[in-house]
């Protein structure tokens, strides 16, 4: 059975399948998806922190991802910066790394990670689509649960994030857009981190609480 906190204290999380879910995700704001034509893949102007057991999988895949990398990045040796640190906050601990930062004088913050493509795609996300896999099947966890994230193994926006304030938030805010519950605009990060039942678990739960049950 399914844990599910009654709290009324805005500030403790929720608790969705034993992962704490922080109340700022059942808030309503007047959100939309950003565009990449404007952000610019800002969200990937650095590196992100992956799972060893991932990095294992993407260099038994390295076949598949270098002919979507440019020529000078297809060294797989270079990939990953060397780090080898435990990391708890995964759904399954571990020790994770971290993937390299280039220069890239294009991008609004002059860096980024090495699998950014000059077309501000990723390189990782291109080659699942290519291998008829999904499209996350070689993404890092953190990158596919962007903008939301871990902290202290609690699911939040990562809104106090220095990357989020800079520009990566991964949305924008519209005077007239309709307020929309955050989870509900992020629903395919929130299901990557709770489950399609974990999701649909908070969503009864917000609903309730709109309804002041």
């Amino acid at each position: 059975m399914t844990e599910t906190s009654n709290t009324t204290d805005d500030s403790e999380p929720l608790m969705i399948k034993g992962r704490a879910v922080s109340p700022v995700l059942l808030e309503a704001r007047p959100l939309s998806r950003c565009r990449l034509e404007e952000c610019q893949s800002y969200c990937c102007s650095g590196g992100v922190w992956i799972h060893t057991r991932q990095v294992a999988d993407l260099l038994a895949h390295q076949e598949l991802i270098k002919p979507h990398l440019p020529p000078e990045r297809r060294d797989a040796s270079k990939w990953f910066d060397g780090t080898d640190e435990l990391d708890e906050d995964w759904p399954e601990a571990g020790n994770a790394t971290g993937t390299a930062v280039v220069d890239d004088p294009t991008h609004p913050a002059g860096t980024t990670c090495i699998f950014l493509t000059p077309d501000r795609l990723c390189a990782l996300q291109a080659a699942g689509i290519a291998a008829g896999e999904h499209p996350w099947r070689f993404k890092p966890f953190y990158c596919a649960l962007h903008p939301l994230g871990l902290d202290g193994g609690q699911l939040a926006l990562v809104e106090e994030s220095e990357i989020y304030k800079e520009g990566g938030a991964c949305s924008r805010t519209e005077a007239d857009t309709p307020p929309i519950p955050v989870y509900a605009l992020f629903d395919v990060e929130t299901k990557l981190a709770l489950g399609e039942d974990g999701y649909a678990e908070l969503a009864a739960y917000a609903q309730r609480s709109a309804g002041g049950d």
